[in-house]
């Protein structure tokens, strides 16, 4: 039986795909995962939910997915899919959440990346200061560059008509 989801609002045939059952439908894994890229999808959720179920199985596609993916794709992956992983699957993330995690100005994949890498401490204290020392360095560069180019534009407006 040749399934192909149609469209954004397809359920009928992500429901079939994901009905016939792992692996039997191991053909439609990448035909699932390219509806996953933007989460206001109707179908969006349920396929997360198929691959948070499948866990360790299908880990490697996810983070082929996300590896190939733009920021705004590979944020969504991190929040909806590989944040919720059991244990076991995750262990085979953290490398990919490691290297995440250092990619400042990633569209808050860096973000997501290092607070799973530390609330599921799966790298160690240390390392998690490493990777977050540097970006608070990089960041705080860019705030600097920000002032040095903007800032007289800034400084122009009296102090009580600046707001954050």
């Amino acid at each position: 039986m040749a399934v192909k989801i149609s469209d954004k609002c397809d359920q009928d045939a992500v429901d079939k795909i994901i009905a016939m059952g792992y692996p039997e439908n191991a053909q439609y894994i990448n035909e699932l995962l390219s509806w996953t890229c933007d989460p206001n999808w109707p179908v969006a959720a349920s396929i997360y939910r198929y691959f948070r179920e499948l866990g360790k199985l299908e880990v490697h596609n996810v983070l082929k997915t996300a590896e190939q993916a733009d920021y705004d794709w590979r944020y969504t992956l991190i929040i909806q899919i590989i944040s919720s992983y059991d244990d076991e699957a995750l262990s085979e993330c953290v490398d990919h959440l490691v290297k995440w995690s250092s990619q400042t100005g990633s569209e808050e994949c860096d973000f997501e990346s290092i607070r799973i890498l530390s609330d599921r401490e799966l790298i160690s204290a240390s390392e998690i200061s490493k990777i977050a020392k540097r970006n608070l360095f990089v960041y705080n560069v860019w705030i600097k560059e920000t002032l040095e180019a903007a800032g007289k534009a800034i400084y122009s407006f009296p102090l009580s008509e600046h707001k954050l």
